[in-house]
């Protein structure tokens, strides 16, 4: 019962415009919209691009959409993957491929909730993989009814192509063709399909019903119709039935709608065949099992489908059953009286399979609140949830809400279920909105707590304002004795509320102590408030409690999955970079990181991109960081948040490389932004960096106000007491000391000597005796100033930090030229010039080399150029190409291009753009 292809007439330049879309694949991803109305051809044209890229030998993967589909959660990903190759399934993370196994119906739910977005990375995957052997072409007609889920995912997976040869080619109505591909993020065009001319509609009509109109009759269609060949070929067989002649004075037998003449075309059909048809328009998914177990009788059924095919109004392939036209499906159907709508629904409950569509005919199927209705929709929404659908699990949850009674003791939690996916899915003022009415309609007591607390969160992601706070009171003041919920209120209160840092570890602690004293307390719950725990305590000054936090990563890892940003495994990678245990920070935060692009939790990669660019930053990796933190700050924007973290590592790493100017722009750039919105411990970091620029810049007064400030904000806003999380503490203390403010130098020193004694962490250590070092070499006490100096350079071997080692030597070495120990203080000052000059960092090599230039009777140093190589320098530096510096010094270019070589490398710079930029010799 396959369809018969007929040949398309007319369309000679749209199929050229097709055809040549589908076969130019080395373009890269685009995508072509067919659009035009209802009747006017696009599908024909759809199809024959089809058939012209698999001829091209494009994979072709393609999905027919009706109205019915766009009801049911990952209808058109499971037509677009259907048949799948398992090796294309099995070679995908394994996260991915429980994802897009229980997306596609494969396998059952299991009991973890994978999320949308992983099942976006996982299409991503296999999309890759099947480039990877050719072109591949995703097609889908009438996109317009392409169910959300499956937008959802094929956005975020053809968003994030990047040369891989595939492409989309989709039909759609006129006026739905532009909001829908722009959803579904490839670049594309819009093939316009305008009506069919009268000449063009005649040779439609003699191709279609074999008998041509004439040219007067032609005419007057032809004008009724718009040019529209659908309506104009059911018009003309119309004419055909009645068997008459027309004059011209007749009218047409054109009806008000265009249903009235689809009606009039199903109505020659046998009576079971047009309920078989109701049936079929009502499924989401038809097929030729789904149809039969309708009708009730197999051998019915198809008989049904065999006098449906003949006349046009339905195809059959394999399994699936579809509609020649979407019309055909939607127009009897919506003819139907309400009641005998409400009938179909309900027999169609009683025979799918699929529970999210069960549920839903349930619901169309009646009228009233439903105590059995409601629990189905509820468990539908779940299992959708479970399928990573939370578009589906919302509009579910919402359905089960609309047929709960108001006194049914499960409405509360229902509500909170669809606002907490409505919250999910992006949209907190919906979900605000819907537990607003709950929590004012239901008594105060134990079971408001869970409305309370989700509101709390959505206060808190939505302003982070006093409001946070007052939910979270009001539900440890209504949990009463329910030691749960009570762990619960305090575990929200400390992971939401902007009440400070002190305030939030009382509620962590508290939560920690409910908890433990259960017998069996949630996992996910007690390794959130372990995190929390530690989390303050550390930035409270109270040290790291690392067994705290892999006890928290050992309870995650057999709880439901959390979003990263979440992840006690984050926190231990943060946490572990600010006691100066870099390798295992490192290993940590990439794992974060590859869960985060494995999982497709896009909104957790900017603060760990931005932990691993702070990370290499203060290991000297400063192009790394600048690569990593780029690559944090474009997430951020894309999803249209502020992250300070890779933000200001951004500047930080900038000005290392001597880059002051770019660094101080991008930097106030980003206080200004964050000042304006009130983002006070984004604001500290930028204050930080600014800091740094400043100082590299020689501005000591700016400087010193930027990081006195970050200061501020960091201890009395935020409530950070742990100087290594800012590290802020070292450069001010040199900065003051520079500009005579001893007092407030040495205020900031015995913070970092509190610090010290209470942690004993290397950075801390080594800069607590660097500030002493400085304020003594001030008063005079130089040889104390040495002995403090060198005390920190001992202490720096537990520090991989080696920017910072060079500037304990340059300190070094600068007090010993003052001592008059000059051979000491060049052992001091070629070391930390050779280490300015490895790193990259010119303004420091710049201040050591003028520090060893003060030395009289020094040797050359094997960084500084030789006169030729200073002479070839001088001549690239003002443009010169290689071989007019081979003429001009007598050499040959090959030699000119050696000494190119040795030049870069000793000065640290990798072109010729960066030689004529350094100052001159």
């Amino acid at each position: 019962m396959n369809p018969v292809h007929e040949s398309i007439v007319g369309r000679e330049a749209e199929l050229a415009v097709a055809r040549g879309f589908v076969g130019n694949h080395a373009a890269g991803p685009a995508s072509l919209t067919i659009a035009g109305e209802a009747g006017i051809g696009k599908t024909a044209i759809w199809a024959q691009a089809l058939l012209d890229a698999q001829a091209a030998g494009a994979a072709v993967r393609s999905c027919r959409c009706s109205q019915s589909d766009a009801a049911l959660s990952f209808a058109g990903l499971g037509d677009l993957f259907d048949g799948l190759d398992p090796s294309e399934l099995a070679a995908l993370p394994a996260v991915q491929q429980r994802a897009l196994s229980a997306a596609l119906l494969i396998s059952g739910d299991g009991d973890r909730e994978p999320g949308s977005r992983v099942v976006g990375v996982a299409v991503l995957g296999v999309l890759r993989a099947l480039a990877r052997s050719g072109p591949v072409l995703l097609a889908i007609d009438d996109i317009q009814w392409l169910d959300i889920s499956s937008r959802s995912v094929l956005s975020f997976a053809l968003r994030r192509l990047d040369r891989e040869p595939v492409r989309l080619i989709a039909s759609c109505r006129t006026d739905a063709a532009s909001p829908v591909t722009a959803d579904l993020g490839l670049p594309g065009e819009r093939l316009v399909v305008g009506p069919a001319s009268v000449g063009m509609m005649q040779r439609i009509i003699q191709t279609r019903l074999r008998e041509p109109l004439a040219r007067p009759m032609l005419t007057r269609l032809h004008r009724a119709t718009g040019g529209n060949p659908m309506m104009c070929l059911e018009m003309t067989r119309a004419l055909q039935r009645r068997g008459a002649e027309f004059s011209a004075s007749d009218p047409l037998p054109v009806p008000a709608d265009f249903r009235v003449l689809v009606t009039e075309r199903l109505r020659g059909l046998a009576p079971q065949t047009s309920e078989a048809l109701l049936l079929t328009a009502a499924l989401a998914q038809p097929t030729v099992t789904a149809v039969a177990a309708a009708v009730g009788d197999a051998a019915a059924a198809a008989r049904c489908l065999e006098e449906a095919v003949t006349a046009g109004v339905l195809e059959v392939d394999g399994e699936r059953v579809r509609f020649t036209h979407p019309l055909i499906a939607s127009i009897p159907y919506a003819d139907l009286t309400l009641a005998a709508r409400r009938a179909l629904h309900e027999r169609l409950a009683g025979t799918v399979a699929d529970p999210e569509e069960r549920a839903r005919h349930a619901a169309l199927g009646s009228a009233e609140p439903s105590s059995a209705v409601a629990a189905a929709l509820d468990s539908a929404a779940r299992h959708a949830r479970r399928r990573g659908s939370i578009d589906a699990a919302a509009e579910l949850a919402q359905l089960s809400l609309s047929r709960t009674a108001t006194s049914d003791p499960d409405r509360l939690r229902r509500t909170v279920e669809a606002a907490r996916y409505l919250f999910l899915l992006g949209d907190p003022a919906a979900a605000r909105e819907l537990l607003a009415g709950a929590i004012d309609a239901t008594p105060p007591g134990p079971t408001r707590v869970d409305a309370l607390l989700l509101a709390a969160s959505i206060a808190s992601w939505e302003s982070g304002d006093a409001n946070v706070a007052r939910w979270c009171e009001q539900a440890l003041a209504e949990a009463g004795e329910d030691k749960l919920l009570l762990a619960r209120s305090h575990a929200t209160f400390a992971e939401t509320s902007p009440s400070g840092t002190a305030v939030d570890l009382f509620h962590a602690e508290a939560a920690v102590e409910l908890l433990e004293a259960m017998p069996a307390p949630p996992g996910g719950l007690l390794a959130n408030a372990l995190t929390n725990v530690a989390m303050h305590r550390f930035r409270l000054g109270r040290g790291l409690a690392v067994s705290t936090l892999e006890r928290a990563v050992a309870l995650q890892a057999q709880a439901e999955p959390v979003p990263v940003s979440d992840r006690a495994g984050l926190a231990l990678g943060m946490y572990l970079k600010v006691v100066d245990r870099f390798a295992e920070s490192r290993a940590w935060l990439q794992v974060m990181r590859t869960c985060a692009v494995d999982e497709g939790d896009d909104s957790a990669l900017p603060i760990t991109l931005g932990h691993l660019a702070a990370l290499e930053c203060w290991a000297g990796e400063y192009d790394l960081a600048v690569t990593l933190a780029t690559e944090g700050r474009n997430h951020a924007e894309r999803m249209g948040i502020r992250a300070p973290m890779p933000a200001s590592v951004h500047v930080l790493a900038l000005a290392h490389r001597g880059r002051v100017g770019e660094a101080r722009a991008l930097g106030e750039h980003d206080l200004a932004a964050d000042e304006s919105v009130g983002f006070v411990s984004a604001v500290a970091l930028d204050l930080r960096s600014l800091g740094a620029v400043e100082l590299m810049a020689g501005d000591l007064p700016a400087a010193a106000g930027h990081f006195l400030r970050a200061l501020l904000i960091s201890s009395e806003e935020v409530g950070i007491n742990e100087p290594a999380i800012l590290r802020v503490h070292a450069d001010a203390v040199e900065v003051l000391v520079a500009l005579g403010r001893f007092a407030d130098a040495e205020r900031l020193t015995q913070q970092l000597d509190a610090a010290t004694e209470a942690n004993h962490h290397p950075w801390s250590t080594v800069m607590a005796a660097r500030c002493h070092g400085l304020l003594r070499a001030a008063s005079g006490d130089r040889a104390a100033a040495v002995e403090l100096f060198e005390s920190a350079l001992v202490d720096h071997q537990r520090l991989p930090m080696p920017f910072e080692e060079a500037r304990t030597r340059l300190l070094l070495g600068h007090t010993l030229r003052r001592a008059g120990q000059r051979s000491h203080a060049r052992r001091e000052l070629e070391a930390a010039c050779a280490v300015f000059l490895n790193l990259g960092t010119p303004i420091q090599e710049r201040q050591a080399r003028t520090e060893l230039d003060s030395i009289g009777g020094r040797r050359r140093l094997e960084y500084e150029l030789t006169p030729v190589e200073q002479r070839i320098a001088d001549l690239v530096a003002v443009g010169k190409t290689n071989r007019e510096v081979a003429a001009a010094t007598f050499t040959s270019v090959r030699t000119v291009e050696t000494h190119l070589g040795r030049i870069y490398r000793k000065l640290g710079i990798r072109s010729r753009t960066e030689l004529a930029a350094r100052p001159p010799a």
